[in-house]
């Protein structure tokens, strides 16, 4: 049996209520941590994370760098106004959720809808596929873009 220490209170050496590690596992399900919320509510720590997040610049010479991002393998520009984002680490499932936003930068149509794209292979597990429109409803790359996506890995 392994050994338990229980204590009321934990405080490092210098008496504050400061902790550094570098894992946190469950204790009765490994992938499963309760953090105390607001009032009596309850959350799950890795159900409300940012699994997938990424911000990109699309240059004058039409090559897209990222800027930033978290569990991003790369980026792929299938065509114009057309991106997928691939995934260091998959999801669970094609069920996650995706937000995106994108602006041309330009300024008549600074603001630009952000679709999934439903294609072949556009939308699963390792990736997901998109594409912005600009104020008049045409296919177009967008200067900036920024996404995250919530769910499951895998």
């Amino acid at each position: 049996m392994p050994s338990q220490i229980k204590v009321d209170e934990i405080k490092n050496v210098a008496g504050q209520y400061e902790i550094k590690t570098d894992t946190f596992k469950g204790q009765t399900t490994a992938g499963s941590i309760t953090v105390q919320g607001e009032g009596s509510a309850t959350t799950n720590l890795q159900q409300g994370l940012c699994k997938v997040w990424v911000s990109y610049f699309q240059g004058d010479n039409d090559t897209a760098a990222v800027l930033d991002s978290f569990n991003v393998s790369s980026q792929t520009d299938n065509s114009q106004g057309r991106t997928t984002t691939n995934f260091n680490n998959d999801f669970a499932n094609d069920d996650y959720s995706f937000v995106a936003q994108v602006f041309d930068g330009g300024g008549a149509n600074d603001i630009r809808l952000v679709n999934q794209d439903f294609g072949t292979d556009a939308y699963t597990s390792a990736a997901v596929g998109y594409y912005c429109l600009d104020g008049g409803s045409a296919v177009n790359d967008a200067q900036r873009f920024f996404a995250q996506l919530m769910g499951d890995l895998a």
